[in-house]
């Protein structure tokens, strides 16, 4: 990701508030992608992200430069790739051990309670469906029938997460250019 800080603006700061400034990289200026370009189906490619997958190896097999790793986390608005890429094996026990306490902690622990809309399904066009549910209290959740109603434990919830973590578009290439110029007005020109 070297090249993605080199067109930000450099800010003095005194960090030791001493009076002697040190040249920085502003990184608090953002960068998106814009929807519009984000949501059209023609520029992207869904890819499920396999275990061993990082940004840096998805740009290198995509973009021929691990280098582009910035445009596969900015395109899927992944601010912090430690805790919104998704996690494979040991590293999501471990993930799970440290925020509950243990893998049965987490499965016992509730965290939510839904109304069942509908079941994802397929129409016969191939349109996909994917399932449905309001949030609900237990309250609510005890009126209503098995069929209607799930109960998602706090490990359910960190599977679902990162499974949906796993769900990532690729940018197609030939728009690289586009959002790297983007990138260089923005970040450089302060424009939004």
């Amino acid at each position: 990701m070297s090249d993605y800080f080199k067109y930000f603006p450099k800010i003095q700061h005194d960090i030791k508030n001493i009076g002697q400034t040190v040249t920085l990289t502003n990184i608090l200026r953002r960068f998106i992608v814009r929807t519009d370009v984000q949501d059209r189906t023609d520029v992207f490619y869904e890819y499920q992200v396999q275990e061993g997958d990082r940004p840096d190896t998805i740009a290198s097999k995509y973009y021929d430069d691990a280098d582009l790793a910035w445009i596969v986390l900015h395109y899927n608005n992944i601010q912090d790739p430690y805790f919104e890429w998704p996690l494979f094996g040991s590293d999501f026990t471990n993930y799970i051990k440290t925020k509950y306490g243990s893998v049965p902690n987490a499965q016992q622990g509730i965290y939510e309670y839904r109304q069942v809309l509908n079941e994802p399904s397929v129409r016969y066009d191939g349109t996909k469906i994917k399932k449905r549910y309001l949030v609900i209290d237990q309250e609510t959740y005890n009126t209503l029938s098995e069929i209607d109603r799930e109960s998602i434990t706090n490990y359910d919830y960190e599977v679902e997460r990162n499974d949906k973590n796993r769900e990532i578009r690729i940018l197609d290439k030939k728009y690289i250019n586009r959002v790297s110029s983007e990138l260089k007005n923005i970040v450089t020109d302060g424009i939004v």
